[in-house]
């Protein structure tokens, strides 16, 4: 068990949906929909229920509505208490359960709902390593998770999924107080002009790396895949570019949840990905604000391993704290990080470019470095003469033992 794949929680978060229907039903372009908190009195079949429209703040004549996902737009004519009339403008089918987005508009509801504390409570008891905070709107959000999560707050990290405007809004904010960022694609695409939605990527990606923060991109990776056991050209591009982006991870849902060819799809995106860091990142981890003197360590070892063209960096961390950091400046060679904490090396399982390792470390410093190499020749294979940039922090809370330049034989 030299390696190790962390867990998270994606938490359900404040949705609307439609509820009651028992039988999709059929909509046509023209047709008068209406939207109501209960079913009291039906006006037609084409009257549906959606819960939680009560906390609806903003919506306005003209606007916008979205039904499963962006499958079905909507046009609101009239809005009344607890109705709202509008007119279709695709064909499609409604069935139960399914989203209602209303682009523009504010949730009243918080982002951590009770369903969610359930969740990350169950979570936690079995020892995940991360939570994705869904439709994260502000920082007060992650403060309520934090405040949720009490002494708790030091075994998780918390990854903000950005999904409409006011998220964009306040995205600097957002990043700076979480762990990391998702660019929630799914429902960013529907609360957004879709094509905007590239930019929109690259913006957060930039943001996340600006503050030296983790950024996952999510949805339609593999969305073909779904039912086919090949992706597309413009899929297999579309995950390069995020890599390319600077993106330290990409999450896989529908194609793995209830997709044709899971395995694949896990096996599509890992080759896509290994190929595509073949290439350097668009350079936006150099916007990233250094804070402590750590971050210069880190910063110097990606630059000595680079102008050395060394073949990889070596890390002994105990937290995983350096390994983070020199992950941030995206070194194009891998970072081997090797770990005696078990839960410090799960959770670099979504760090760009390092591979986790558990070590039980030695007292003495060279007999860790030796024991280290062993692992990567005898485990990774790793054969011939290589040259590693090696940095240490283990055996010292103030200062770095060293920065080294080693021969690996």
């Amino acid at each position: 068990n030299l390696n190790s794949v962390g867990i998270m929680v994606d938490t359900q978060g404040p949705e609307i949906r439609t509820k009651g229907v028992s039988n999709p039903i059929p909509i046509s372009p023209k047709d008068k929909i209406v939207l109501v908190k209960q079913r009291k009195k039906i006006e037609s079949s084409k009257t549906f229920c959606i819960d939680n429209i009560e906390y609806l703040k903003g919506i306005k004549v003209g606007g916008k509505v979205s039904l499963d996902n962006g499958a079905i737009e909507l046009k609101i004519k009239n809005i009344s208490k607890d109705c709202i009339e509008c007119e279709s403008k695709d064909e499609g089918l409604v069935a139960n359960r399914k989203h209602v987005n209303f682009p523009g508009a504010r949730i009243s509801l918080p982002s951590l709902t009770r369903k969610d504390k359930k969740d990350i409570k169950f979570g936690i008891e079995k020892g995940i390593d991360f939570i994705a905070l869904s439709f994260c709107r502000t920082k007060k959000d992650l403060d309520e998770l934090k405040r949720f999560l009490g002494k708790r707050v030091n075994k998780v990290e918390v990854f903000a999924k950005i999904e409409d405007q006011q998220g964009l809004k306040n995205a600097e904010l957002i990043a700076n107080a979480s762990d990391g960022i998702m660019v929630a694609r799914g429902d960013l695409g529907i609360e957004t002009d879709i094509t905007n939605l590239p930019y929109i990527q690259r913006n957060l990606i930039k943001t996340g790396a600006q503050f030296g923060k983790k950024t996952v991109v999510a949805t339609q990776l593999l969305e073909t895949m779904i039912e086919s056991p090949h992706p597309s050209r413009a899929e297999v591009s579309d995950i390069a570019n995020a890599v390319y982006e600077g993106a330290d991870a990409l999450m896989l849902s529908g194609e793995t949840s209830i997709g044709k060819y899971p395995i694949e799809c896990v096996k599509y995106l890992s080759d896509i990905v290994l190929n595509a860091e073949k290439s350097e990142t668009l350079h936006f981890e150099s916007n990233f604000r250094q804070k402590t003197d750590w971050h210069t360590l880190a910063a110097t070892s990606v630059k000595l391993a680079t102008k050395i063209d060394a073949d990889a960096i070596v890390v002994l961390t105990r937290s995983g704290f350096t390994a983070n950091i020199i992950s941030r400046y995206k070194p194009k060679m891998p970072i081997y990080a090797f770990t005696n904490n078990r839960a410090s090396q799960s959770k670099l399982s979504i760090t760009s470019t390092v591979e986790n390792i558990f070590l039980r470390f030695s007292k003495n410093h060279e007999a860790t470095i030796s024991q280290a190499f062993d692992l990567l020749r005898n485990k990774y294979k790793i054969k011939g003469k290589k040259k590693f940039v090696v940095i240490s922090g283990v055996f010292s809370d103030i200062y770095a033992d060293a920065i080294q330049i080693r021969n690996f034989i």
